[in-house]
């Protein structure tokens, strides 16, 4: 059984904000309440999880940005950028991916395709199970060779609720 950490990113800047200091939407960063906040949450997770192996994060700056922190908790994991993660990803390959993945993995991503992603894998249908808020964190249970519909939800919490374990 491996556990799969599904996280969306943390609270970043607003569209609009982002494109008045001329960054396009893959270059909205992290607000400074999202990172103190995130610091906090990836504090609580560690107390949940003993090690992450490997952080996969969309290459859109505030997943990034949110992978980074979280790596200081876990400064063992190996931390790797994909598309894999980019808004509208393809849930087979995601799946393709970490099913070659044998060690405690996160997945740090946007919405509403981590929710989709979690109700692929855990029904078979790409559809929303769980509500994702920015900076939660879904942990999914499979083998090494679960198929869509056959991971199960170990919990799912917010980033304040993983904040207070911190």
């Amino acid at each position: 059984m491996k556990q799969v950490l599904v996280m969306r990113h943390a609270e970043a800047e607003e569209p609009a904000e982002a494109m008045l200091a001329g960054r396009s939407d893959a270059q909205r960063r992290l607000t400074s309440t999202g990172v103190h906040q995130m610091r906090k949450g990836a504090a609580g997770l560690a107390i949940l999880v003993d090690e992450i192996r490997v952080i996969l994060s969309s290459p859109l700056v505030r997943a990034v940005q949110t992978a980074e922190i979280l790596s200081t908790e876990f400064p063992k994991a190996e931390r790797l950028q994909h598309a894999r993660l980019t808004p509208g990803f393809d849930p087979g390959k995601l799946l393709s991916w970490v099913a070659h993945q044998t060690r405690v993995i996160a997945l740090v991503g946007h919405e509403p395709d981590l929710s989709l992603w979690v109700g692929y894998m855990t029904t078979g249908t790409s559809r929303s199970l769980v509500h994702m808020k920015k900076g939660s964190v879904c942990c999914l249970d499979m083998s090494e060779h679960t198929q869509p519909g056959e991971a199960r939800i170990a919990w799912c919490l917010t980033l304040k609720q993983l904040a207070r374990l911190g």
